[in-house]
């Protein structure tokens, strides 16, 4: 029997994850956009994994340079992460304003957010119309003192320690 692809989705927004800005260089050219569907998949060697629809723009640039930096963004980010969202918006347009600086692979980290890992990709899997990027993580590093944006039933949230 088929999936409904509207149950699926909604199915899925009650699972609240981690809003990110993977971003990518493939020689001069930079992007990067917007992803929640990213984790950690090993400490030794240090590997995560990124999703990235293969008709984002960001997909063949990150095929192509062997890269992606994942940046985790905060609380007061949300308006960043609905700008790496906009699909067709140039990278000149996604990074204007914002502070960025590069590590071990040329791959933008954004100086401002949460937390931030530098990763070579070591390996792409199809995943139906996304492809699993899984990067060893080449340098890494994290800003304390904030919380984290997050996305749960469809909707940018912040997380209610109280």
């Amino acid at each position: 029997m088929p999936i409904n692809p509207d149950l699926f989705r909604r199915v899925l927004s009650q699972f609240a994850t981690g809003i990110t800005i993977v971003t990518t260089r493939a020689g001069d050219e930079i992007h990067g956009l917007t992803v929640n569907s990213f984790c950690s998949v090993s400490l030794e060697p240090p590997l995560v994994l990124v999703c990235v629809d293969k008709k984002a723009h960001s997909h063949d640039l990150i095929k192509k340079g062997r890269n992606f930096a994942v940046n985790i963004l905060k609380a007061s980010q949300e308006a960043l992460a609905r700008r790496f969202a906009t699909n067709n918006l140039p990278a000149s347009e996604r990074f204007a304003g914002i502070k960025f600086q590069t590590e071990v692979t040329g791959a933008p980290v954004l100086q401002e957010s949460l937390g931030w890992l530098d990763c070579k990709l070591v390996a792409a899997h199809r995943g139906g119309d996304h492809s699993i990027f899984v990067g060893e993580v080449l340098a890494l590093g994290r800003h304390q003192g904030s919380e984290a944006l997050l996305y749960f039933h469809s909707k940018y949230q912040k997380l209610n320690s109280t």
